[in-house]
């Protein structure tokens, strides 16, 4: 082999020199910086200790020994990335949902042509740093940030199983996820949507066909379901369909099996909406272990009626947010509609993504708004005025109205040690007959949660909530144990003299 000459004109390169100052440890005459040089396995191990203080130095050059003294020297060593990230997505796919899984290879999937056969102790910052710089910029920002997860994962993976001594992708920023903006049909939209799915093209035929697409979509929109929970599809293992079984007519509610989480199963009351749809379907007198639908989905005839009318193209799970956002904007409080959607983060998750108000919604809201004075502000009383106390000079009207309420029950639930039945009674009352902080108590034992003094104005939604809470015999009792006493007119009726 020939050594090329040096020429005499071309500058010598000069040697970094360095000096052992003790097992492991070289200083670098030119800078005076720390340097450790380690050996495991027959591997020799090079690091700049990045720092001139000597002390500082010795404790770096120890953490560094028990890195690398936990290094696994067996053929596990070499593996590749590709290999890793395969191991471990096998060993955390207990963790995830299949579809979460099947979404986490697809993200490795993505990784492989920058570093499938590279063994993953050979990875380096500057790898991690090409496939920013070639991938990043192609992708959404979603998409970025769900990759640059998993990668991390499969090197912390590679860290804890003694692979790596670091992990080279944990400079790398997230890239910031601006949240889409949700669009929801408005009550026209929908009512306009369902009718141009159910004339189909005209044809008879296509109509029939269609039928179930709009029950479908009706359905969606009216329970907050997802589409899974409902068809058993979308999902790598399949789940049941919702059936007939799942629908207790006598006690308002529906059963949806959940497919999202081992969580997400839940009982939701029926809305009167609802309730129309299941009858309307329940005239073709099915069985019980019947599905309700016999499609698996509605996307077809849902694009084509959104392309027929010019709206957006709504999918299955924008009548999910459809159905949320109609509960809030009618009153019913995040926490309870939360709990309908099957989120189980107390409404956290639904005040930010449900927290946006439509249009029509909002222009009304703005015509409540007051400032003159505040209807919530009760104004203080005038220098020299006292204030009544209502313990003993309450209106003569209301304790009237009161002691005729109490006469019409044969049973004083409002005196009763039960707090659902307290409860309940009283929201089947339009008197107040329990005093309002005695209420809420009752509310909140009945319940099983806190329950806040506008929620009252809701009754009817506090009732469903109740039915979906508590079996069915519990109520029927306390229905037969307080029903109002018939009364005659003779009874009722006060002679004057």
């Amino acid at each position: 082999m020939k050594i090329k000459e040096q020429s005499k004109s071309e500058p010598v390169a000069e040697q970094p020199v360095f000096h052992k100052v003790a097992e492991n440890l070289y200083r670098l005459e030119s800078s005076g910086g720390y340097y450790a040089l380690l050996k495991r396995g027959g591997k020799q191990f090079r690091r700049s200790l990045k720092t001139k203080d000597r002390k500082l130095a010795d404790r770096r050059l120890s953490d560094l020994r028990a890195k690398i003294g936990c290094l696994q020297i067996s053929p596990e060593a070499r593996l590749s990335f590709g290999q890793a990230a395969k191991l471990w997505l096998e060993t955390n796919k207990h963790a995830f949902s299949s579809s979460t899984a099947t979404r986490k290879g697809m993200y490795i999937k993505g990784l492989l042509p920058y570093f499938e056969e590279m063994a993953i102790r050979n990875v380096t910052q500057q790898d991690c740093d090409r496939w920013v710089t070639e991938r990043g910029s192609k992708l959404a920002p979603e998409t970025f940030v769900h990759e640059l997860d998993v990668l991390k994962s499969v090197f912390d993976f590679a860290l804890n199983r003694g692979l790596i001594l670091s992990n080279p992708a944990a400079h790398i920023k997230r890239r910031r996820v601006v949240s889409k903006m949700i669009v929801v049909p408005t009550l026209e939209q929908f009512k306009q949507l369902i009718a141009a799915i159910r004339l189909s093209d005209g044809r008879a035929d296509s109509q029939a066909k269609a039928a179930t697409g709009a029950d479908l979509v009706e359905f969606l929109a009216y329970s907050g379901a997802r589409v899974g929970e409902v068809t058993g599809s979308g999902d790598a293992n399949e789940k049941r369909p919702l059936r007939w079984a799942d629908v207790d007519f006598g006690r308002g509610t529906i059963f949806l099996p959940g497919t999202k989480t081992e969580s997400a199963p839940r009982t939701i009351p029926m809305s009167e909406r609802l309730r129309e749809v299941l009858l309307r379907l329940k005239e073709k007198a099915p069985q019980l272990s019947d599905a309700i639908f016999s499609v698996r989905s509605a996307r077809k005839c849902l694009q084509t009626a959104c392309k027929k009318l010019g709206f957006p193209k709504f999918t299955h799970h924008d009548f999910r947010h459809f159905f949320a956002t109609t509960c809030i904007e009618s009153g019913v409080d995040i926490p309870t509609v939360s709990r309908w959607l099957g989120h189980k983060d107390g409404g956290a998750l639904a005040m930010k993504r449900y927290g946006h108000l439509r249009q029509e919604h909002s222009l009304a809201m703005i015509k409540k708004v007051n400032f003159e004075q505040p209807t919530n502000v009760i104004p203080m009383p005038k220098s020299g005025e006292t204030k009544p106390d209502p313990a003993t000079s309450g209106p003569g009207d209301d304790r009237r109205a009161i002691a005729k309420a109490k006469a019409k029950y044969g049973s004083p639930w409002w005196a009763s040690e039960n707090p659902l039945e307290v409860f309940w009674c009283q929201l089947h009352e339009e008197t107040l007959i329990v005093p309002l902080d005695n209420l809420l108590e009752n509310a909140k034992r009945a319940m099983g949660r806190e329950v806040v003094k506008s929620e009252l104005a809701d009754r009817q939604g506090l009732i469903d909530e109740l039915e979906a809470r508590v079996s069915g015999s519990a109520l029927e009792e306390i229905r037969a144990k307080i029903a109002p006493q018939k009364l005659d007119e003779s009874q009722t009726t006060v002679k004057h003299s």
